[in-house]
């Protein structure tokens, strides 16, 4: 026996680092750092530390560990988009008709623009198809964590909310309805094509009420306490997530669908105004890190041209269906340019959108990945970039916290 064996043996003490826990601690310092001295927001230092930390770069996270981490990645994007939900309110949309106007059709020209620009780059109809569909959504985690950070409040703000919450609605149905057609060119499957899409759609919406229902019905045995309402709903939304995947339906629109339903049914007032505090904190910094170290690199040599272009056109597309219904919805066409900056980012729920497709139809998945990665990657800094000038010139945010 070694007389030292007490001692660690250091040869392997690498493939025994927790480098999930070392990739929190570093994208909680790099966030900070870029906040506190560039003034930039700190969800650009949480990605940059997953893209460095991923097997992409450095290589310390392996896709074994990332894959570990999809059902925490997949809560995250829960607990966003269920908070989204929470702040859709269908009254303003009854009352200001020509708001839901205005994201059908910033949504309708955003499609047609970038399913028109790739045909003409020479990419299949159904990969220009799908590429449009994917990009019709404006992330809602990038959405949310700028107005919390940035302690945003006023018409942009709220316009920019709930327009995230429609596109990525539209975002699904698209994708959904395109499934379908996939399903009737490839496998010639005339009842997959019909039922696939109504499945998905109403499927999701159905499972969405019914844990709305479920949560009320426990919240009037729980009462308004704050902290037994916190645990219940975060208990929820990883029951609602896992029930979508096992259901194999839609996970952004039963979440987004939830935290509506609730709003809507909610006519006791039984559910108080939740933060996920920390807790959320933790999730959002995983989701980013998470999110960036997932995004292969390599293809942004084969789809560059191909991403930027759809960049472009998904941000002129957009900007035209804001601009023209500006005047009819009460917004100056000043705050107008403003919102149309604001929807520029593009990630998370654009991946999930992205593996569903290809998971289902894997034929399509080299050429649409490299163009929706390609886009995903030059958002992940622009985006970000764009959404918090537009607050800040819009005069709807307060000092950030030191």
């Amino acid at each position: 026996m070694n007389e030292l064996f007490f001692l660690p043996d250091l040869r392997g003490i690498g493939a025994t680092l927790p480098w999930t826990a070392l990739m929190l601690l570093a994208a909680v310092l790099a966030g900070e750092a870029v906040q506190r001295w560039l003034r930039l927001p700190r969800l650009l230092g949480w990605s940059a530390v997953g893209a460095l930390l991923g097997p992409h770069v450095l290589g310390l996270l392996d896709r074994g560990a990332l894959d570990a981490m999809l059902p925490l990645l997949d809560l995250a994007l829960g607990v966003v988009l269920f908070e989204l939900g929470q702040r859709v309110d269908p009254g303003w949309l009854r009352r200001n008709p020509w708001l839901l106007g205005t994201s059908v059709l910033e949504s309708a020209l955003a499609f047609a623009a970038m399913c028109a620009v790739l045909l003409a780059l020479g990419a299949p109809p159904l990969v220009a198809a799908a590429a449009a569909a994917i990009g019709i959504s404006t992330a809602p985690a990038v959405t949310l964590t700028l107005v919390r950070d940035l302690r945003a409040q006023g018409q942009v703000t709220e316009r920019l909310l709930m327009l995230s919450a429609l596109n990525t609605v539209y975002a699904v149905v698209a994708v959904g309805v395109l499934l379908s057609w996939l399903a009737r060119e490839h496998a010639h499957d005339w009842q997959a094509a019909v039922l696939h899409p109504l499945y998905l759609i109403f499927g999701s919406l159905a499972a969405a009420t019914a844990f709305a229902a479920a949560t009320l019905g426990l919240l009037r045995l729980l009462g308004r306490r704050h902290d037994a309402q916190f645990f219940c709903i975060l208990a929820l939304v990883a029951a609602a997530v896992w029930a979508a995947d096992a259901l194999k339906l839609s996970m952004a629109l039963t979440l987004l669908g939830y935290g509506v339903a609730i709003r809507i049914l909610d006519r006791e007032r039984l559910f108080v105004a939740l933060s996920f505090g920390r807790v959320g904190g933790i999730l959002l910094i995983l989701l980013f890190a998470v999110t960036a170290a997932r995004i292969d690199l390599g293809v942004l040599a084969t789809g560059a041209v191909a991403g930027g272009v759809l960049v472009a056109a998904r941000v002129a597309g957009k900007a035209l269906g804001v601009f023209a219904l500006a005047p009819a919805s009460g917004l100056p066409l000043r705050k107008a340019s403003l919102l149309a900056l604001a929807l520029t980012p593009m990630s998370a729920v654009a991946l999930v959108l992205l593996h569903d497709t290809t998971r289902l139809y894997p034929q399509l998945g080299p050429s649409l990945a490299a163009i929706v990665i390609s886009a995903v990657a030059i958002l992940e800094l622009l985006g970000p970039l764009l959404a918090q000038f537009a607050l800040v010139r819009a005069g709807e945010t307060a000092e950030p916290e030191a």
